[in-house]
């Protein structure tokens, strides 16, 4: 590789180059900082840039590797933090001006963890407020954007993790799930997000939503490179996990609810593309197996009322004594959230736990109608404008990524195409607990063999470095 003229674009390209000492760390550094610099001003991206500390942390990663120290698994690969986690020493806002100079002599469990594996962070990303609101104009901190293209949105909570890994800050960010928010924003930003199955990460340090759904996720550029980073922050092995990646999916059952993609929210050139893919998924050997799944303004209604009373609970010492600092978004938000009953949470707790019993059922794989992964559609449709968000906030954006996030089952969105808007298009895989390492094998074949970037000359990611000191 020429560094001179190309940089890493995948973290597991990064790791190759650092462990071999074709690139330093403070280069990936040099590099991060620059296209932040050239294009957070627009993209909203970051909430907090730690510069300072990560070119420490890089120079101490750097010698340590001159001297043939042992160093963390991801020792210096540049990743992000979404802003609703406690980092030590640095703010941590959940994006909203009433937390805006917060800070904690703790970190999350799971920046803990990527920070003693050497990942080195490079700041908070920016959130929807308290990973509930819906962005205004009149937010304390501007809503991010879409790389791809600024006019339009990078998805829900997340959408800085999703900004920051897409416009080439860093090779990952974490991000928190409750209805869909990492795998809502990798699949706006054409980035692959994984939910993992619930609590398999520890929430320690994260500042709650809904305590019954909340889970920790992942925003990588690809399959391979979210393998690695669960890999790191759960301490296992990931070059034996990627060497067990294969291209053909022979045997592969793959459930689908043909029912969910008469859905009016799914425009038509997802539902178009998503057939495609399933015809893909058929030249890798997957059967596709006719299953029904709950109806999704059943699931959306039960979701979003659990996210209410929950959120209502949380937030409503905040609502009540610093409502000027909230934005207009989360206080009409939690207005609504307010007035849910505690009986109608019990109810779709209740329900939840049913629906959970039923994947558990249609996964159990010594049942002959069993499945071993559900894929659906990953994004009703292609991002759409910020005016569109700010016109309609709390529009149908994520019905489709809502059940998982009921069950806590683990799923993964990850791209299968674009729209005429030339806007990535999504889908999504769902396994049974615990089997994440069968929905990167799945999404990898698919990934390698749909080849959705190839000819793409607008990647976002896509950079060089001009100069190396």
């Amino acid at each position: 590789m020429d560094i001179h003229q190309n940089y890493p674009q995948t973290l597991e390209e990064s790791l190759i180059a650092l462990q071999s000492r074709q690139i330093s760390a403070i280069q990936l550094l040099e590099q991060a900082f620059a296209m932040v610099q050239q294009k957070d001003s627009y993209l909203h991206g970051l909430i907090t840039i730690t510069k300072e500390d990560a070119i420490a942390k890089a120079h101490q990663i750097d010698q340590g590797r001159s001297m043939q120290k042992l160093l963390g698994v991801l020792a210096g690969i540049p990743i992000a933090h979404k802003d609703v986690f406690f980092s030590q020493g640095v703010r941590t806002t959940a994006g909203s001006g009433a937390l805006s100079n917060f800070k904690t002599d703790v970190n999350a469990h799971v920046i803990q963890v990527l920070e003693n594996a050497g990942a080195i962070s490079i700041g908070k990303t920016n959130c929807h407020e308290f990973a509930f609101g819906s962005p205004a104009l009149d937010d304390f901190f501007p809503a991010a954007r879409n790389p791809w293209n600024p006019d339009h949105m990078p998805g829900s909570s997340s959408s800085g993790s999703a900004t920051a890994v897409a416009a080439g800050y860093c090779y990952a960010a974490t991000a928190s799930d409750t209805g869909g928010s990492a795998r809502h924003p990798a699949a706006a930003c054409g980035l692959v997000g994984l939910k993992p199955t619930r609590d398999l990460i520890s929430k320690e340090g994260l500042i709650p939503l809904a305590p019954s759904l909340d889970t920790v996720g992942i925003i990588t550029r690809n399959v391979r490179d979210n393998l690695i980073m669960l890999s790191a922050i759960l301490g296992s092995n990931y070059q034996s996990s990627l060497n067990e990646l294969r291209m053909e999916l022979l045997g592969i059952r793959i459930g689908v609810d043909f029912h969910h993609l008469e859905s009016a929210d799914i425009t038509d050139e997802v539902r178009k593309t998503f057939l495609e893919a399933l015809e893909l998924f058929k030249d890798l050997g997957a059967q596709i197996v006719p299953i029904t799944l709950p109806d999704l303004d059943t699931i959306a209604k039960v979701a979003n009322t659990i996210i209410n009373f929950e959120g209502w609970q949380e937030l409503k010492s905040v609502y009540e004594g610093q409502k000027e600092s909230l934005g207009k978004g989360l206080q009409q938000k939690l207005a609504v959230a307010s007035q849910v009953d505690k009986n109608d949470h019990q109810n779709a707790l209740s329900m939840a736990q049913t629906f959970a019993r039923q994947l558990t059922q249609a996964f159990h794989r010594q049942q002959d109608s069993s499945v071993d992964v559900i894929v659906s559609v990953g994004r009703e449709a292609p991002a759409q404008a910020m005016a569109d968000l700010y016109e309609n906030p709390t529009g149908a954006r994520s019905t489709c990524n809502r059940l998982y996030s009921l069950t806590g089952h683990p799923a993964i969105t990850l791209p299968m195409g674009f729209g005429a808007n030339g806007m990535p298009l999504a889908l999504q895989i769902a396994s049974q607990y615990h089997d994440e390492y069968l929905l990167y094998h799945i999404a990898h074949a698919f990934e390698k063999k749909r080849q959705v970037f190839f000819g793409v000359k607008n990647i976002p990611w896509h950079s060089t470095i001009a100069n190396f000191s």
